[in-house]
């Protein structure tokens, strides 16, 4: 066994198990993409994102709570975690429409592996996860840290807009200089 025990694969029925609840999850395609549920075995790509987070950096225990909880909101809260593959099979990195601790609106995020960036493949795959999102809530949001320019050029090609007012109230009551892209919700 490599690496502690949670991060490894279940056997038997527990594993037919969670076949299952995964093939509850939808798959989403685009012309490039397959954005579908997440399994163990992407767990390092994640792991690789995060370590290089900018401003956030994590360690292994602290990707795996994150990789968690938000492979956690399909069940929570109808919406989730994809991994984005291309058509080929290889893993390219992750979408989410989700909500972390101290989010205040449902958040449709973006993460890329650096081989995959650049390429327009976030702007795809959020763009799918967004369109999906319009079904269930009355709007997402994307948080995006005011340093990060790829993330905030892909929110304007998707079509989002700044709200300054959330944000002053972000900067008011958690101290976080954050810019809140909003998408709109259900047409």
């Amino acid at each position: 066994m490599t690496g502690p025990r949670c991060t490894q694969p279940p056997t038997g029925a527990a594993a037919e198990a969670a076949s299952m609840h995964r093939a509850s999850i939808p798959t989403l395609e685009t012309a490039r993409l397959r954005l579908r549920a997440p399994t163990l075995a992407d767990l390092p790509a994640w792991t690789q994102i995060f370590a290089d987070w900018p401003g956030e950096p994590m360690g292994g225990e602290d990707a795996w709570t994150e990789f968690s909880y938000y492979t956690g909101c399909w069940i929570l809260h109808g919406h989730g975690l994809w991994a984005v593959e291309l058509k080929d099979g290889t893993l390219a990195g992750f979408v989410h429409v989700g909500l972390e601790w101290d989010d205040w609106e449902p958040e449709l995020g973006w993460m890329f592996l650096p081989e995959h960036r650049g390429q327009g493949f976030a702007t795809e795959a959020a763009s799918a996860a967004r369109d999906f999102a319009r079904d269930l809530l009355p709007d997402v949001v994307s948080y995006i840290d005011p340093e990060n320019h790829p993330s905030q050029a892909v929110a304007k090609r998707l079509g989002a807009t700044r709200d300054a007012e959330t944000e002053a109230a972000i900067l008011a009551v958690d101290g976080e200089a954050v810019q809140v892209w909003r998408h709109g919700g259900a047409a």
